[in-house]
């Protein structure tokens, strides 16, 4: 059976965009580094993954990163997408007091110390961050560094 899949919220953010219009991931400000190429990418990933998760630290993150230097009628197309997503994925709390208790909440934060403490051997993390995921295979957990699985196609 596939894995849980949980996204970091650079990622939530492309896959939300790429769904929201054709062409608009080379346009957005904050998804600079990716192209359509790593929309199609991301989202034939999910499809091998038994459910999404994420949690409201990361949802919150993305929604803040999606408004940055977008105007309508894009905006609204992102928000929607953003919308969507959130009905679709499981969200998982971890209270802040929790995931600030990490030994590694001062070099990662609270978002990144957020995963660690959800991380288990049913959920796959498929991050952008290369100190979260350095941090999370160094700690036994199945994480998956996305400029690798773009590597893997060609890309960067």
């Amino acid at each position: 059976m596939a894995k849980a899949l949980a996204l970091d919220s650079n990622l939530i953010l492309l896959f939300a965009v790429g769904r929201a219009e054709q062409g608009l991931v080379s346009r957005h400000k904050r998804l600079s580094v990716f192209n359509d190429e790593d929309y199609r990418l991301l989202a034939g990933y999910l499809l091998n993954s038994r459910k999404v998760v994420a949690t409201p630290n990361a949802l919150t993150e993305a929604v803040n990163l999606a408004s940055y230097g977008q105007s309508e009628p894009s905006l609204s197309r992102i928000m929607a997408s953003l919308k969507s997503l959130i009905n679709q994925v499981e969200e998982v709390f971890v209270p802040s007091r929790k995931a600030s208790e990490h030994e590694d909440f001062f070099r990662l934060g609270l978002t990144d110390c957020a995963w660690l403490s959800l991380l288990d051997s049913d959920t796959d993390l498929l991050t952008m961050d290369r100190e979260l995921y350095a941090t999370a295979t160094r700690r036994g957990f199945n994480a998956v560094n996305f400029h690798h699985v773009r590597a893997g196609q060609g890309h960067e």
